[in-house]
């Protein structure tokens, strides 16, 4: 029989135990694991979506302003000032993100 002592301690006793286990490591290793996962559907591949959208929108808004630039053609629903500017001076695609 135990003494009300070492009852007390047994809690604590058998959590440290588990904690030392490989059962314990292996459930923590898989809420990692989950956890990484999580992180690269949803934010990393959100990322990857916005950053494709941004790259793909600048592109074309340079290809805009070459072929208009070349051509000396205007093209419908270019402004004045779209059509002035240089593409290659744009910060970043800021210019471009306030003409859409």
């Amino acid at each position: 029989m135990l003494s009300k002592k070492e009852a007390q301690h047994l809690p604590s006793t058998v959590i440290e135990e588990f904690k030392n286990s490989v059962a314990f490591k292996i459930i923590i290793e898989d809420h990692i694991q989950e956890a990484r996962n999580h992180i690269y559907d949803e934010e990393v591949k959100a990322l990857e979506a916005d950053c494709m959208e941004e790259g793909f929108i600048r592109g074309f808004m340079k290809s805009v302003h070459t072929v208009h630039h070349k051509a000396g053609a205007e093209i419908e629903g270019l402004t004045p000032s779209q059509a002035s500017s240089d593409p290659s001076s744009d910060s970043g695609g800021e210019g471009i993100e306030s003409e859409l």
